[in-house]
């Protein structure tokens, strides 16, 4: 069987519009509405994380393979055999992002980063055809 893998970069269009959507906002607010500069200072804080991983080209990836999990995310990353692995936990949050969850047969939990999280049908298709057991859990507050 084949392994997954699952690429994602900063780059890509969709977060740029987003980013350059927040600016505009921004703007908007600054000239029309006469806004305080400290206000859209403060404001336009929140969009320099995600200007840094467009600039740096952050990527992330997730694999699945017959002897291991394996996912990264700028500097953080890891792998978890799949001889630990007992299922695995999809929750979708109230902003609609999932959340996946490794869980070990020691009991431990692995949350991996979001940004290496694929698409929901595609991970599903990817953990039934790796014979891995799933469980989907919908609008959970915590997990």
């Amino acid at each position: 069987m084949s392994a997954y893998t699952f690429t994602r970069s900063a780059r890509n269009p969709r977060a740029v519009a987003w980013v350059v959507l927040w600016w505009i906002i921004l703007l908007a607010i600054y000239f029309a509405l006469n806004a305080a500069p400290i206000i859209v200072l403060v404001l336009a804080c929140i969009s320099l994380p995600a200007l840094f991983d467009i600039g740096a080209g952050s990527t992330s990836e997730f694999q699945i393979t017959q002897a291991q999990i394996k996912w990264r995310s700028g500097r953080r990353g890891g792998h978890l055999p799949r001889g630990q692995l007992k299922s695995v936990r999809l929750d979708t949050r109230l902003d609609l992002s999932l959340r996946m969850t490794l869980i070990t047969y020691q009991g431990g939990k692995v949350r991996l980063p979001y940004e290496c999280v694929p698409p929901t049908d595609t991970i599903i298709a990817a953990l039934t055809a790796h014979d891995i057991p799933h469980e989907r859990h919908h609008f959970t507050l915590m997990s």
